[in-house]
C-alpha cells in the first residue's frame, strides 16, 4: 500500500510540469485564435461592401465577445498586457466613426489589425518557449490557427487598402493554407480517433465555404465564412482544451 501511494506521489509530481505547460500552451494559443476571430468579426460589422450584412448587431456581439475572453485570457499572461491595450484602444478609434455603408473604413481597420499582428508574434514567441505540446494538442492547434488564418484573409478581400500583419501573405496564400488545413484534419482523425465527430463536423463546416474562399470574382460571404469558420476554430479550441485536463 505504502509502495503504491509513493508510486502515485511520483507519477503526480512527474506529470505536474507537463501538465502546466500544455495549460500554458493552451492558454497562449487560445489568445491567438481569439485574436484572429476578433478581426475577421471586426471585417464582418465594417463590410461596406456587404450594405445587407454591414453593422449587424450579431457580428458587433460576436468581436466584443471575442474581446472579453482576450482580456481574460491575457490576464492570466500580464506580459501581453500593452499589446492587448494597443488593439484596445484601435478598436476604441474605430467603433466612434459614424457608421455608414458608403464609408470605406480600412484607414481605421488597419491600426487594428496591427496590433493584432503585433500581440500574435509576442504570443506566438511565448508559445515556442513554453516547450513542445504533445503531437496531437499541437496539430489542434496548427489546424485552428491555419482555419483562423483563412477566414482573416477571406475576410479582408472585401477591402481594398487593409493589410495582414499576423503572417506572410502573397498570391499563394491561399492554396498554401488550404493544403495545410487538409493534411493537418487528416494526421488528426488518425491520431485522434475518438474525436471523429468533432473533426468531421469541422470539415464540413470548413468545405461548406471553401469553394468560395479563393474565387476572388464572387462576392465576399462575410458572414457565413465567419459563422462555419469560426464554428471550426471554437471546436478545434474546445478538444485541445478538454486533452489538457
Amino acid at each position: 500500500m505504502k509502495n503504491r501511494i509513493i508510486l502515485a506521489l511520483l507519477l503526480f509530481i512527474l506529470c505536474g510540469p507537463a501538465r502546466a505547460d500544455s495549460d500554458a500552451a493552451q492558454r497562449l494559443h487560445e489568445i491567438r485564435s481569439q485574436s484572429f476571430l476578433l478581426c475577421a468579426n471586426l471585417l464582418v460589422y465594417y463590410n461596406n461592401m456587404d450594405p445587407a450584412g454591414a453593422f449587424y448587431p450579431e457580428a458587433r456581439e460576436a468581436y466584443r465577445r471575442n474581446l472579453a475572453e482576450l482580456e481574460r485570457l491575457v490576464a492570466m499572461q500580464p506580459e501581453l498586457g500593452a499589446a492587448l491595450g494597443d488593439m484596445k484602444a484601435a478598436i476604441g478609434q474605430l467603433e466612434q466613426k459614424p457608421e455608414n455603408t458608403r464609408t470605406e473604413y480600412s484607414l481605421w481597420l488597419n491600426p487594428v489589425l496591427r496590433a493584432q499582428g503585433d500581440l500574435d508574434k509576442r504570443v506566438a514567441a511565448g508559445y515556442q518557449a513554453s516547450g513542445e505540446p504533445p503531437a496531437s494538442l499541437a496539430a489542434l492547434h496548427q489546424l485552428s490557427l491555419d482555419i483562423s488564418r483563412m477566414l482573416l484573409l477571406y475576410e479582408s478581400q472585401a477591402f481594398s487598402r487593409t493589410g495582414i500583419y499576423s503572417f506572410e501573405v502573397n498570391e499563394n496564400s491561399f492554396n498554401e493554407i488550404d493544403q495545410r488545413i487538409g493534411t493537418t484534419h487528416a494526421g488528426l482523425a488518425q491520431q485522434l480517433p475518438g474525436a471523429g465527430r468533432e473533426l468531421k463536423e469541422v470539415w464540413q463546416n470548413y468545405s461548406f465555404v471553401r469553394q468560395r474562399l479563393n474565387a476572388s470574382e464572387q462576392q465576399v460571404v462575410a458572414r457565413s465564412a465567419s459563422l462555419y469558420l469560426g464554428k471550426s476554430v471554437d471546436t478545434l479550441d474546445r478538444l485541445a482544451r478538454n486533452s489538457t485536463r
